[in-house]
């Protein structure tokens, strides 16, 4: 990366920010330094972050670091400057208008690794499963039929053949999954809970403190939205994932 490219950055964020010129420096060297090294390491890039010009490579790149939990740890550790330093590095790129003819959905790419295409793309098929759940279950929780948040956040999307064992159709089948909220999924995921044919839900023995993660008996699927292909789903899950007696 060369010197115009710093100056670049740097002269946006002085003309764009009030940000003291320490801080400049601080953020700048995040993305050139500790947050491109971090990359590299974690095997997410190939080269410097700041090699990276397209705001949705970028942004793609950055989701992945933020799944780190090394990277959670840092950050936390930095209170929230990498973070923020992230957030300005994508406001350039999409301000520049960076039109970045570096295609992710190659199976080679200069910079990202063959783990991180894959991630990315994994990401992309999970979003369209997300979408085709929030449409089919009316952006509701299909258990307690509680609305997501207006920033579609709460909620969220659970594979009930998880999407490990599925295959390709599988994964995608609005059919083989629930909007949950967390509580729900994540029980719902380690197995301490599943589901009747008919939408009733079933808690395990195993799972001692369900009244304190708010797991009740008297909630079930929603039975209008609940059809055959979940049943098949649920079978599986049932015979497979859930914890029983």
């Amino acid at each position: 990366m060369t010197d115009k490219s710093k100056i670049d950055f740097d002269s946006w964020l002085e003309q764009t920010t009030d940000l003291s010129q320490k801080t400049i420096r601080n953020y700048f060297s995040a993305i050139k330094g500790s947050l491109s090294i971090r990359c590299l390491e974690y095997g997410i890039i190939k080269k410097n972050l700041l090699q990276v010009s397209g705001a949705e490579l970028f942004d793609d790149v950055r989701q992945c670091l933020e799944g780190d939990e090394r990277y959670i740890l840092l950050n936390k550790t930095g209170d929230d400057m990498y973070k923020r330093a992230m957030d300005y590095y994508s406001k350039y790129l999409v301000s520049s208008a960076s039109l970045s003819t570096q295609d992710e959905d190659e199976d080679t790419h200069p910079f990202l690794t063959t783990d991180t295409i894959s991630v990315i793309k994994a990401r992309r098929k999970q979003g369209v499963f997300r979408k085709n759940l929030e449409e089919y279950w009316d952006n509701k929780c299909s258990v307690t039929q509680a609305p997501d948040s207006s920033c579609g956040t709460i909620l969220i999307a659970s594979h009930i053949k998880p999407w490990m064992v599925s295959n390709n159709r599988e994964r995608l089948d609005v059919n083989n999954g629930f909007l949950l909220l967390p509580n729900l999924d994540k029980t719902f995921d380690k197995g301490y809970i599943s589901f009747a044919d008919d939408g009733t839900i079933l808690v395990s023995a195993k799972l001692s403190c369900s009244a304190e993660l708010g797991i009740v008996e008297d909630v079930s699927i929603n039975q209008e939205k609940l059809n055959d292909s979940h049943k098949q789903y649920l079978d599986f899950h049932r015979s497979n994932i859930f914890i029983g007696e």
